[in-house]
């Protein structure tokens, strides 16, 4: 775990730089620490791409964080902190599939009645393919507020990040969402403020 090219640099002596806003102590241990929290967080997901997203909120957690806490053992506490995002993670997974499979009985039962199944499927199918490729936090962000209907501030605690990112994936969600209605059809408004 621990590498030779770090050994002239303590991590106590990192985490004291880190809480005055050394940046350069942040890629340190940035760098030492990524791989093996990627190892060790998909071995209990086996999802490369949200370990990813996990293990790059556990270092922006460290960013923010450092100068409140007291952190006496970084690699622990950098452990810690990716346990818990993956079991964060697992459990929004978890309740994630429950609500597709919801959804995907709710539409059946929809496209069974509809009188025009042909413009509503496709303006469905679009929703779902479009929200499909955001990335993985993003994705979950836009259906906690859009699906969910959860406010930015019952987002931003439950995934445990600033009220301001939760507004920013949400503002870059909505302007790639513009885009897409303009370029395909208008009446994708009409679902989006529908799609609950």
């Amino acid at each position: 775990m621990k590498n030779d090219k770090y050994a002239s640099h303590s991590d106590t002596s990192l985490v004291a730089r880190l809480r005055e806003g050394d940046l350069e102590a942040f890629n340190i241990l940035y760098n030492k620490y990524w791989s093996v929290l990627l190892d060790e967080s998909y071995k209990r997901l086996e999802d490369l791409a949200s370990c990813e997203e996990i293990v790059q909120d556990v270092f922006i957690d460290l960013w923010e964080q450092c100068s409140n806490r007291d952190i006496h053992n970084v690699e622990a506490y950098l452990f810690t902190c990716m346990k818990y995002k993956v079991f964060e993670t697992y459990k929004k997974n978890k309740r994630r599939n429950v609500l597709v499979e919801e959804n995907k009985q709710l539409y059946q039962s929809q496209e069974a009645v509809n009188v025009d199944p042909y413009g509503d499927k496709d303006l469905k199918s679009l929703i779902e393919q479009w929200v499909s490729q955001l990335p993985q936090k993003r994705q979950e962000i836009f259906k906690m507020r859009y699906l969910d209907g959860l406010t930015t501030k019952e987002i931003s605690d439950l995934t445990k990040t600033s009220q301001n990112t939760v507004q920013n994936h949400l503002g870059v969600s909505i302007q790639k969402l513009k885009r897409l209605v303009i370029q395909h059809f208008l009446t994708i408004l009409v679902i989006l403020f529908n799609y609950k």
